[in-house]
C-alpha cells in the first residue's frame, strides 16, 4: 500500500509499505499523519482532510512591491528636475526672444544712421 505522509495538510512524504508508517510530531508538536494513497500523489500537494483528497499546491499570486520611502524620494527628485528644465529651457526663450528684440532694433538704428553720415 502507499502511504502519503501528511503534515500541516501538506504531503512531506510518500511511502510504500505493508503497516501504516508513523512519523513523530515535528519541532513544533505538530502530528504528521499517514493517509492511504494512490501513485499519482507526490510530495507538496495539498491535503483535504474533509473530502480526503489531494490537490496541486498553487502558490498564492505575489503581491506588487509596494513603493519604499528612497521610491518616493527619487520621484520628488525626478519632478524637480523636469521643472528645473522646463524653466530653464522658458528662460532661454526669453534671452532669445530679447535678443532678437535687440538685434531689430541696432538693424533699425543703423538704418537710419545710414543717411546721416
Amino acid at each position: 500500500m502507499i502511504y502519503a505522509m501528511v503534515l500541516k495538510n501538506r504531503v512531506i512524504d510518500i511511502k510504500e509499505s505493508e503497516t501504516i508508517p508513523k512519523y513523530p510530531p515535528d519541532a513544533y508538536g505538530n502530528e504528521v499523519t499517514s493517509v492511504e494513497c494512490s501513485d499519482d500523489v507526490t510530495v507538496g500537494m495539498i491535503y483535504d482532510a474533509e473530502t480526503g483528497s489531494f490537490s496541486e499546491y498553487e502558490p498564492p499570486e505575489p503581491e506588487p512591491p509596494q513603493p519604499t520611502q528612497l521610491d518616493s524620494i527619487e520621484q520628488t527628485q525626478l519632478l524637480i528636475m523636469e521643472a528645473m528644465a522646463d524653466q530653464y529651457e522658458q528662460r532661454l526663450e526669453t534671452d532669445l526672444m530679447m535678443m532678437d528684440a535687440q538685434a531689430t532694433t541696432f538693424e533699425a538704428v543703423l538704418a537710419l544712421t545710414e543717411g546721416v553720415v
